[in-house]
């Protein structure tokens, strides 16, 4: 283990967690859950010393790809406040807190580092924002199939929700033929515009194409996410499941690749078990693949999982909140303790440090069993998992959340 500095924000030495990238252009930063002081603090910290000193040009964060414009303009000089940009350019309230304010803060002031969100509309529980985009496009490419558009447009308005917090409701309350209504709107938009990419790469331009492209199937993903969430909750979820958002974000990343070129270096900033190198057991009974796992595969050693993690303190939760602006109340709550054979229970007494993973990997050698998700554990071969993990003793929940009563 390599000890590591933690007590400011924007000073200490995070060189011993950048010195382990080696050459991959694709470096992950996790967290074991969200609205965290201590893992805001580090990522970015980490930010700052990848584009600084190793070249990073992009950050990919697991908010909103649509939202995610808004941010790109503040950050090239654009009106508002940070506050405006992290209330209404990120999704999952993830830009409310004082540490992500402050990275783009820092960003905007820096300059030469693009934004994008990763994840899905509407905290993936609307695909129309996704969709009013893509109808702007085919306003301008070819307007006489505008019909399609609409048609997925008015099939998922039943089930459009502020978040994933409100739409499953919405959703389980359609009738099986609306459902699949929907589905079917959405599929032939999808079909029709990639059937049609030549000519719509011709009449804008391939980047301008890929991104509309790239929304309308993140419309789809939302309506495949939908269901997803209604077959675990009814039970009929297949032990090897599909996550339309962690397949959405993997292909957000390889679209910024196409995008910005092969050669430029992207910092992405999602959840542990989304960046995760296997897939995730979302259950005891259930697993799907994390972006990680699609990220892995693809891209190898080109692709760097840095978890972090705490061993004692308090984290987030949330609840159904209707009358919230996001259908979800969030809360600080205090962490159980450390579980057997997990990787805070392995690391319980050390101090702030970082732990090479690679190297019990390549020898074979067995890690800990299980990681903190949130406030529970869940399986996992850590040593298999991530390249690195870095242990903090505490962890504390961002300034914005309400305390615990």
């Amino acid at each position: 283990m390599t000890p590591l500095s933690t007590r400011s924000p924007l000073g200490g030495d995070v060189a011993s967690i950048t010195g382990l990238i080696g050459d991959a252009r694709i470096v992950a930063i996790g967290e074991n859950n969200h609205h965290i002081r201590e893992f805001g603090e580090l990522r970015a910290r980490l930010l700052r010393r990848l584009v600084e000193d190793h070249g990073f040009t992009v950050l990919g964060f697991e908010s909103g790809f649509a939202e995610g414009d808004l941010v790109q303009q503040w950050l090239n000089g654009g009106p508002g406040t940070v506050a405006d940009v992290g209330r209404e350019g990120f999704t999952f309230s993830l830009g409310e807190s004082v540490e992500v304010r402050e990275m783009l803060t820092w960003m905007r002031r820096h300059g030469g580092v693009s934004f994008a969100g990763l994840d899905l509309p509407s905290s993936s529980g609307s695909p129309q924002p996704a969709l009013r985009i893509v109808r702007g496009f085919v306003e301008e490419v070819d307007p006489e199939v505008l019909p399609l558009v609409d048609a997925a447009i008015t099939a998922s308005e039943p089930y459009s929700a502020v978040s994933s917090a409100v739409a499953p409701g919405r959703y389980a309350a359609m009738a099986a033929a609306e459902r699949d209504a929907a589905t079917a709107a959405l599929t032939t938009l999808v079909a029709h515009i990639r059937s049609l990419s030549p000519v719509y790469r011709q009449r804008s331009e391939p980047a301008r194409y890929a991104i509309a492209e790239h929304h309308a199937v993140g419309a789809l993903r939302v309506d495949a996410y939908l269901r997803e969430l209604s077959a675990m909750m009814a039970g009929t979820a297949p032990s090897l499941q599909g996550s339309s958002r962690d397949t959405y974000m993997a292909a957000t990343v390889k679209l910024l690749r196409k995008l910005y070129g092969e050669g430029e270096k992207i910092v992405v900033m999602v959840h542990n078990g989304h960046l995760q190198r296997v897939p995730f057991a979302a259950l005891p009974t259930m697993t799907f693949p994390s972006a990680g796992t699609h990220l892995a595969e693809e891209f190898g050693d080109d692709y760097f999982a840095l978890g972090l993690t705490a061993g004692v303190g308090t984290t987030t939760g949330l609840e159904p909140d209707e009358s919230e602006r996001l259908g979800f109340r969030v809360y600080e709550q205090e962490l159980e303790p450390p579980a057997e054979g997990s990787a805070e229970a392995a690391l319980a007494g050390a101090d702030p440090c970082v732990v090479d993973l690679r190297q019990d990997r390549a020898r074979g050698l067995a890690g800990p069993s299980s990681m903190r998700h949130a406030h529970m554990f869940t399986k996992v071969d850590v040593v298999q998992a991530f390249d690195a993990l870095v242990y903090l003793p505490t962890m504390s929940v961002s300034a914005h959340v309400p305390a615990a009563k």
